[in-house]
């Protein structure tokens, strides 16, 4: 493949804190494949600091179990989600992992682009470009959101953290609202 070997650097380091020595921006990786045995959410922090503009993250998570809802408290500890344990619970995983990842890269002003998601067997796997944007970042609460689940059925409703508000040049970021639901089951 050509690749230019001094730029392919072996190292036995911590993973976290090998990647926290390098987010500077002249340091920074084009791609970091995070992939350890069980949940990833320890390193997510520090591999969204430490990939370049528009960079790749790949995150594999084996843990899902959690993240599809077998244990909603331990899911909320590691990836500050409750899911719901249903019929789309693989979905929901996913979007999980992406929801965490989002929530990580924009405290430091980065946005991500999903790729490419995964829900195989025992993992889930993502694939994401990291971007940086101050702009962009505002947008991150209006992409995530609630399920609302009826304990009678399987129909549910959606309602985002946030609307976001156009009017001419003027954006508004506005809290969420409530979906209204009829009292009788889809």
């Amino acid at each position: 493949n050509d690749i230019d070997l001094t730029r392919v650097i072996p190292s036995h380091a911590d993973g976290s804190i090998l990647m926290y020595q390098n987010r500077q921006e002249d340091k920074r990786f084009d791609i970091i494949d995070l992939d350890p045995y069980g949940s990833a959410s320890q390193f997510l922090d520090a591999g969204v600091q430490s990939v370049g503009d528009g960079g790749m993250l790949a995150v594999t998570c084996t843990d899902k179990a959690i993240l599809c809802g077998n244990h909603p408290e331990t899911c909320y500890a590691k990836y500050g989600s409750f899911p719901l344990h249903t019929r789309f619970s693989h979905e929901m995983g996913v979007r999980i992992l992406l929801a965490s990842i989002a929530q990580n890269g924009a405290k430091y002003g980065r946005y991500i682009v999903p790729m490419l998601s995964m829900s195989i067997d025992f993992y889930v796997r993502v694939f994401v470009r990291v971007y940086e944007s101050a702009q962009q970042v505002k947008y991150t609460a209006s992409k995530l959101g609630n399920v609302y689940l009826c304990n009678a059925c399987d129909s549910y409703h959606l309602s985002p953290l946030c609307k976001v508000d156009q009017k001419g040049n003027s954006i508004r970021f506005k809290p969420g609202t409530l979906p209204e639901i009829s009292h009788q089951c889809e």
